[in-house]
């Protein structure tokens, strides 16, 4: 999971938020909003977020990799009463992957509220990964999230493992990099190198990599090593 920076309201959801308003006999939220409109709220939600899902952070909205948009408080949340403003906030939505099944992100949450939140960075800043790929925080209300809420460890997917793969993959490059410059046990030169490669992911916009949360984990796990 990484941090999403939300931008300004699409126009085409302004403009429909005002439609919906001004027709009569019209309850003001989420269901009354048009396919055509919702269509362009993805497309905004997925620029946003470099086509990454929400919460596993695997590619979406791209080929035959399905995308939809989720709602960070639910529309029915178990808790508390429905909340027609706030489904169609924008800021309250997301772009998610399929679920895969019911395994995991959306799908399994279902109506359950999080603490884990991709827009308020800080709610992240507990979350580190094990060289097995699997997800996991210091904070235990984040770590019941991620691992029970969202299944982002669930048995019988492949996200541990490619999350797993990916690290790995960068410290072979970093390793590579090294050898190359010849580095030798020159720990500034191995640092500049893990800190070029951070800068690179840190910058990424549209069309991010994929399992991003553990590739910036990894990358910055290598700069520490060498401070």
């Amino acid at each position: 999971m990484i941090p999403i920076v939300k931008a300004k309201e699409p126009p085409a959801l302004t403009k429909a938020k005002r439609a919906i308003r001004n027709t009569p006999d019209t309850t003001f939220n989420y269901t009354a909003l048009r396919g055509e409109n919702k269509r362009e709220v993805l497309e905004a939600l997925l620029a946003e977020q470099g086509h990454l899902c929400a919460y596993c952070t695997c590619r979406i909205g791209v080929g035959d990799h399905p995308a939809t948009i989720e709602h960070l408080i639910p529309q029915n949340p178990e808790d508390s009463a429905a909340d027609g403003e706030l489904s169609l906030d924008y800021h309250n939505m997301v772009a998610v992957c399929d679920g895969r099944g019911g395994a995991t992100c959306d799908k399994r949450r279902g109506n359950k509220s999080l603490t884990v939140d991709p827009i308020k960075p800080y709610t992240l800043d507990s979350i580190f990964y094990h060289r097995d790929g699997r997800i996991n925080a210091a904070d235990r209300s984040v770590r019941y999230d991620l691992e029970v809420t969202l299944g982002l460890n669930a048995s019988g997917t492949n996200l541990c493992g490619n999350r797993s793969k990916s690290m790995e993959a960068i410290e072979k490059s970093i390793d590579r990099a090294i050898k190359r410059k010849g580095a030798g046990e020159n720990r500034a030169v191995k640092k500049a190198i893990c800190v070029k490669v951070l800068k690179l992911f840190e910058h990424q916009a549209d069309m991010k990599d994929e399992y991003l949360g553990a590739k910036l984990y990894k990358a910055r796990k290598l700069v520490s090593k060498f401070a």
